[in-house]
């Protein structure tokens, strides 16, 4: 997994940027890949399926329904997440339009809503754990016997931490040395937790908020995980396994006038990320991208929240250019979004450059 750093998302100039942010099958007949999208899917994450929880991390059972049922309506494949991983670790092919659906941290919601909905379509799932709510008997998460339930019916139970940290924050007095050896020691905790009451050990991790930096991609990667991220996009053969993007489906970002168009993003082949590390001081940083595939660069287009940015170029020939905001953003995640149409298709390229500030300043 020794891949330089890439992210890769799509989105058409009518979507905002989202920062937030199994059995192994789907039970319809698996469509052949096509060249169109050979080596190409989309990863949703969700959290909570409740009209009463946090706007910005749910979204209605009425939604979801609607999703799963296009999912179900219009040829898409679901396959579990781990088998989907593997399919991109051995560049083995991927049928056109495929799916896969994940949870994170363990809200009842999950359990009372999704759970039996899923299970109605048949869809394979993955569920991110964060351990140490379940082990305090939280309000509003779910329970050890639930999740044994789920994860009996093939589920596949995930590492999203013991505490659900901020795991690019240092504790005060803390070096980097130290706060790595407690993120490692938390990751492998979570781990050993997760398969004492599920028997499931995937060394999958979700990143919690979406927040990692240079030094973490390095220690999951000793330690043999791939990693999960939350900035939206598609997932392909050149994608960074220490940090896949998905596409985050609540809120304003839960509607069916953009869903569909997310469920059928393809992945830039990004050749060049300067700075390749998330981790920024400013409040506008540049970046330099090289982005590859069948698109014509004359409509390649970026943008950063509802702005457009202006595009120059350091070689169009080569796809090399720069971008930068001229407003800050004063939020502790944001990102950048470069979008272009495939040659031929109404289907959308998208890369999502991620950006995290860890400030005194600047909380959630």
């Amino acid at each position: 997994m020794n891949k330089s750093l890439r992210f890769i998302s799509l989105a058409t100039a009518t979507l905002l940027f989202s920062a937030c942010f199994g059995q192994s099958d789907s039970t319809a007949e698996e469509p052949e890949p096509t060249t169109a999208s050979d080596g190409h899917a989309v990863i949703s994450i969700y959290h909570h399926v409740d009209a009463n929880t946090p706007p910005a991390t749910s979204l209605s059972p009425e939604e979801f329904r609607t999703h799963m049922e296009h999912l179900r309506d219009n040829d898409f494949t679901v396959w579990r997440l781990d088998r989907l991983l593997e399919a991109l670790e051995n560049q083995d092919p991927i049928p056109d339009r495929t799916v896969s659906i994940t949870f994170d941290d363990g809200y009842i919601s999950i359990y009372e809503v999704a759970f039996p909905m899923l299970e109605e379509f048949g869809f394979p799932w993955a569920l991110f754990l964060s351990t140490e709510p379940i082990d305090n008997n939280q309000r509003g998460y779910m329970s050890w016997d639930q999740i044994r339930e789920m994860s009996e019916a093939g589920v596949m139970m995930a590492n999203h931490m013991v505490t659900h940290p901020h795991m690019i924050d240092p504790e005060p007095g803390e070096t980097e040395r130290e706060r790595l050896a407690r993120m490692r020691g938390e990751l492998l905790e979570a781990e050993q937790r997760i398969a004492d009451e599920t028997g499931q050990n995937h060394r999958v991790l979700a990143y919690p908020y979406g927040e990692y930096d240079l030094d973490l991609l390095e220690m999951i990667e000793e330690e043999g995980f791939v990693g999960l991220a939350q900035n939206s996009g598609a997932v392909g053969y050149h994608s960074d396994m220490r940090a896949l993007p998905r596409f985050p489906l609540a809120g304003i970002f839960a509607s069916m006038n953009t869903v569909p168009t997310k469920l059928e993003t393809l992945a830039f082949e990004v050749q060049q990320v300067d700075p390749r590390s998330p981790m920024t001081d400013s409040r506008n940083p540049a970046v330099t991208l090289q982005l590859a595939g069948d698109f014509n660069t004359a409509q390649l287009g970026c943008y950063a929240g509802t702005d457009t940015l202006e595009i120059e170029w350091l070689d169009e020939d080569e796809g090399l250019f720069r971008i930068q905001p001229e407003r800050d953003f004063n939020s502790r995640r944001f990102g950048y979004n470069c979008t272009a149409p495939r040659r031929g298709t109404n289907r959308f390229y998208w890369f999502s450059k991620f950006w995290t500030r860890s400030t005194i300043d600047n909380q959630d």
